[in-house]
């Protein structure tokens, strides 16, 4: 019996079950991966073939004659293309991508939390996590192709730090028909080598047990997502003891009370042997009822789904330009080639010749100029050769070809203004503008959606860092990032400025994100560098017409939509130089207090003197002097103070340079 009290702690639950336990678990959890696999098959042959098109994979072709014309129109390719070109500069904005924004009413200590969270997480994100970026990258250009992709995002135990890993759908297996993402059982296909197994095994974090190799140990098997896309599987050293594995998200019930907590069960796909078990909670999210009773489990999530469009027939699977364009790039192929065939067989003539025409066999080549001997009856020799009556390519077909182009850009948004091309001399700006608003209209819809998804998995990262994160690499980032005053977006002080202290916080105390909302920089409304630039010309003619807005926030926008580089550095102002009347002053006050300072000393030293020689009434009358002279400098000190340095100077006999 597992104890959930501590099960949240252990390495490994499966140590503590019996071999027939963890049987029945990988039996139940092969065959339920397999049931949801069967589920989604259909969806998953189809992605194959939109991959197959969007890679332009080329493929020989058998009729009307072999290797006839078979081109590929790269319909979807081109859309796939324009839409990472401007997904990614659009939702990672520059060196700061992440805002952590206050919930509730704002205060300076709420304000410095958020901003050492945003300063940390943009670190983070950009440098930390090193595979971050390329991971988003990679899936901004897989999204648009199939419409789903999935981020992963947990604790390696083995780099000692948060992961990001790409997963695809092909290997992320969901059941079609599931009705809520956070509820329903995942399966990740993994594959591993033996070395990596070994590692896993060493550190505890597997049962050291025999596994079944993947395709008796040479190579990869078939089924691999490399074939998916037209590439032979590898087969060098590094995949020649492959194991393919099965880490399996879902719902058992372990301790026997009749609720099906959430566990993460990991194990070979061949031979069904567990090799892991791990919970899939934390002890703040169980709820009890008040019989003391396990009520409800808040499950870990470890999956960020990113959809491009939602599919009408499943909850949890989406469509791309795969689903939407298919069948119209597979239309603009087939009339492409029809064009090409035609023009080969127009260009290329071929007929009958009659018997009575005796010409050499093979084929009959002529030069410019040159005539060719024929044994012919005498009669005329058209009779005798009849060419096919092929026709010209066909210009209805070349209509039908553009009109089927324009509604595949019409879906994806890829118009000649958004491909960079322009649209005339005579247009207006704001006609411009006005069009490539109307144009980005689709991808305002799936950018939110992706805004959204990506909201989660930087909630994700949080999470993670509140658990795991070290204090001391926390505070060296901040010591290096934090100096002084910095901007902020959520503060309310005259300049838009803040200070921050590079000593202040926790990581624990920082990410308890009770009050705090963490979101992407990136406004999803905005698509392109030309809208986001006019939205800050337009903060800045308001301010320019004097209305009550922050100057600070405002060149912090407009500096940020030009992307220019070191942003914080800008806006850190050096004091104001002093004009030539205030430096005039300062050099007459400096001369009138160095001719006071001189005073001083004369007198101090002549205070000492008398001190010295004991003279009272001269003294007396000394001392009330010095006094009047302190009163109008402004140095007026305590008088044992002056006492020990009316001595030191008698000492030295020396007037002090001022």
């Amino acid at each position: 019996m597992i104890d959930l009290a501590t099960a949240h702690t252990s390495l490994n639950l499966a140590e503590d079950l019996t071999d027939d336990e963890l049987w029945n678990i990988g039996r139940e959890a092969c065959e339920a991966a397999d049931a949801d696999d069967q589920s989604r098959q259909s969806w998953i042959d189809d992605h194959e073939e939109y991959l197959k098109l969007a890679a332009q994979v080329r493929e020989s072709k058998g009729t009307p004659w072999q290797n006839a014309s078979n081109v590929k129109y790269p319909l979807l390719t081109l859309a796939a293309v324009h839409f990472h070109a401007r997904a990614m500069p659009g939702l990672i904005n520059g060196e700061r991508p992440v805002f952590a924004k206050v919930n509730g009413r704002a205060n300076p200590e709420k304000e410095k939390r958020a901003s050492r969270v945003s300063t940390f997480m943009s670190y983070q994100i950009n440098s930390l996590t090193s595979e971050w970026m390329d991971v988003m990258d990679r899936l901004l250009f897989v999204l648009p192709i199939v419409g789903l992709a999935y981020k992963k995002t947990f604790y390696c135990e083995l780099k000692g730090r948060d992961a990001s890993e790409l997963v695809l759908p092909s290997e992320l297996i969901v059941n079609y028909f599931a009705t809520d993402y956070d509820r329903a059982s995942l399966t990740h296909i993994r594959y591993m080598d033996a070395n990596e197994l070994i590692e896993h095994q060493r550190m505890g974090y597997f049962l050291d047990i025999d596994l079944e190799e993947i395709d008796g140990g040479k190579g990869i098997d078939t089924g691999s997502r490399d074939d998916t896309q037209g590439f032979t599987p590898p087969t060098n050293a590094e995949y020649d003891e492959a194991y393919k594995l099965y880490e399996r998200h879902g719902w058992w019930d372990l301790d026997g009370d009749g609720y099906k907590e959430p566990y993460i069960v990991t194990l070979d796909s061949k031979s069904k042997k567990v090799v892991r078990i791990v919970a899939r909670w934390k002890e703040k999210d169980i709820q009890y009822n008040e019989e003391g009773q396990v009520a409800r489990i808040k499950p870990t999530q470890y999956f960020t789904p990113y959809q491009l469009v939602p599919d009408p027939n499943s909850a949890v699977y989406a469509l791309g330009f795969g689903s939407l364009l298919g069948s119209t790039n597979e239309a603009v192929n087939t009339i492409l080639n029809q064009l090409i065939d035609a023009g080969t067989l127009s260009n290329l003539q071929s007929g009958f010749i009659g018997r009575g025409v005796k010409l050499p066999g093979g084929a009959t080549r002529f030069k410019p100029g040159e005539w060719k001997l024929v044994n012919s009856t005498g009669d005329d020799i058209r009779k005798a050769v009849f060419p096919m009556p092929v026709r010209e390519p066909s210009g209805t077909l070349l209509s039908l070809l553009q009109l089927l182009l324009d509604a595949g850009q019409q879906v994806t948004s890829v118009s000649d203004m958004m491909m960079g091309e322009n649209p005339g001399q005579n247009q207006k700006a704001t006609t411009t503008m006005a069009v490539l608003e109307q144009g980005l209209s689709v991808f305002k819809g799936i950018y939110r959606r992706i805004h959204r998804s990506l909201t989660r998995e930087l909630r994700l990262i949080a999470d993670l860092n509140f658990e795991y994160l070290e204090e001391e690499l926390y505070k060296s980032v901040l010591d290096d990032s934090l100096p002084g005053k910095i901007p902020s977006a959520n503060a309310e002080s005259p300049d838009g400025m803040i200070e921050q202290s590079p000593d202040e916080g926790s990581a624990k105390e920082d990410f308890d994100l009770s009050d705090m909302d963490i979101t992407p920089t990136s406004d999803p409304s905005i698509i392109t560098d030309a809208q986001r630039l006019a939205k800050a010309q337009s903060l800045m003619e308001k301010m320019a017409m004097g209305l009550p807005v922050n100057p600070m926030v405002i060149t912090k926008r407009v500096l940020e939509a030009e992307q220019q580089e070191n942003v914080e550095e800008l806006m850190t102002l050096p004091p104001p130089r002093p004009s030539l009347e205030e430096q005039q002053f300062e050099l007459e006050l400096a001369k009138e207090r160095r001719e006071l300072w001189n005073s001083f000393h004369d007198n101090i030293k002549k205070v000492a003197e008398a001190e010295a020689a004991e003279e009272g009434t001269q003294l007396n009358a000394y001392t009330t002097f010095v006094k009047d002279q302190l009163a109008v400098a402004g140095l007026e000190r305590d008088l044992a103070n002056d006492k020990a340095a009316a001595a030191q100077a008698a000492a030295k006999a020396t007037k002090p340079t001022p």
